[in-house]
């Protein structure tokens, strides 16, 4: 098929990369014309003696997933193996120590880490933040970064799996794995951590209150249940504070950010991340303050939680019925015991309010998914790709 009667749009693109390598040449998988091959021609100097920048010139197709390798000679590839291809949203780019960029980069980069403050002093009980640092970050020093708040920060990167109640999301590891091929903008992601036995407390509208009751002794006879400890069993009242936590949020923790790291700032340049209680607190920053983030993502939301004294769950007729705000939703749910029930109603609500999906929100449905850390770290690339995309 020649190239003028292609049906799918197609993109002018341009492909660096550095090598001492003689004659390189670009091989890039084309849905319509199959494997297609284009030599680079020399651009400029590399970093060391011997090493050149090479550039190719191309006709991509315009979406998808763009899958190539460069050929360094007969029977050798980068990335190295016969059947290896790198996958980016890019066309055009730099590849640097396998690598992927948007940008010339520093001629040595430095890895990402995580950076840990044990004891983070605020209005709320001091706790933990955790500080995702992205690759480059110490080089280039003119770049300023959106930033991902995640709540539970004690489960979200796999660098202090050990801090964790209950698994890591590996938000670390997934974030490394996107920028580096390109699929995702490189971003702060701090972690904040919960306040252990306030956590439900701390991540609860305030327009709710839940009613907990005390253990009895199991086993014990009702007539030996004294005065003292049936009035202990009694529910107690467990009053919403999430309005308190976001303005530490707001007033401390991002302040703190803003002082200490490089960030953009802005709602287009925010977001939140969180699962079970943490995805009803982002539900309620996101509607009740739209100032702090513009990007949420409610996974395995405890809406459940919220159901008012007519059995209707609050936080879902907030959104069937308040007034819009200009937001990005990421709404989820697995199918194992997650609450599939209520967050499709989230959905419908949405949708009712005039929400778009695909546009303003995403509904995903994570089939076989339970209630759990491993199910959130699954789906957490999907998140990160839909708020901040690479551009």
């Amino acid at each position: 098929m020649s190239s003028e009667h292609l049906l799918a749009p197609r993109v002018e693109g341009r492909v660096h990369y550095l090598t001492a390598y003689p004659n390189p040449c670009l091989e890039f998988k084309d849905p319509e014309l199959g494997l297609r091959q284009v030599a680079f021609q020399p651009a400029a100097e590399g970093r060391a003696s011997g090493e050149k920048r090479w550039l190719a010139h191309a006709s991509f197709p315009a979406n998808g997933d763009l899958k190539f390798r460069i050929k360094l000679s007969e029977g050798h590839y980068d990335p190295p193996g016969p059947d290896r291809f790198y996958s980016t949203q890019l066309r055009i780019l730099l590849l640097q120590d396998g690598q992927i960029y948007s940008y010339f980069p520093a001629a040595k980069v430095s890895p990402p880490r995580v950076m840990k403050i044990p004891r983070f002093i605020g209005t709320l009980p001091t706790r933990p933040l955790y500080v995702y640092l992205p690759r480059g970050y110490d080089e280039h020093t003119h770049r300023h970064y959106p930033v991902i708040y995640m709540h539970d920060g004690q489960n979200v990167f796999e660098t202090y799996v050990e801090d964790s109640f209950s698994g890591s999301w590996k938000a670390d590891m997934t974030a490394n794995l996107l920028i580096a091929q390109g699929k995702m903008r490189e971003c702060l992601i701090v972690g904040v951590a919960n306040g252990s036995r306030s956590r439900i407390a701390e991540y609860l509208p305030p327009y709710m209150t839940l009613y907990t009751r005390a253990r009895r002794s199991p086993r014990k006879p009702e007539k030996e249940i004294g005065k003292v400890e049936r009035l202990q069993s009694r529910p107690r009242p467990v009053y919403g504070r999430a309005h308190r936590t976001l303005m530490y949020y707001q007033n401390e923790v991002q302040r703190y950010v803003l002082r200490h790291f490089r960030s953009l700032v802005g709602r287009e340049n925010t977001a939140t991340v969180g699962s079970s209680m943490g995805g009803l607190f982002s539900a309620y920053i996101a509607w009740d303050h739209p100032d702090f983030a513009r990007h949420h993502a409610i996974m395995s939301p405890s809406f459940w939680i919220t159901r008012n004294q007519e059995g209707a769950l609050e936080t879902i007729e907030h959104f069937r019925h308040g007034e819009r705000r200009d937001l990005r939703l990421w709404l989820d749910s697995g199918t194992h015991y997650d609450g599939e029930r209520d967050t499709r109603a989230a959905r419908d609500a949405l949708l009712e309010n005039g929400y778009e999906e695909g546009v303003d929100f995403r509904y995903y449905l994570d089939h076989g998914a339970g209630h759990n850390e491993g199910a959130w770290a699954g789906r957490l690339g999907k998140v990160f790709q839909f708020f901040f995309p690479v551009e």
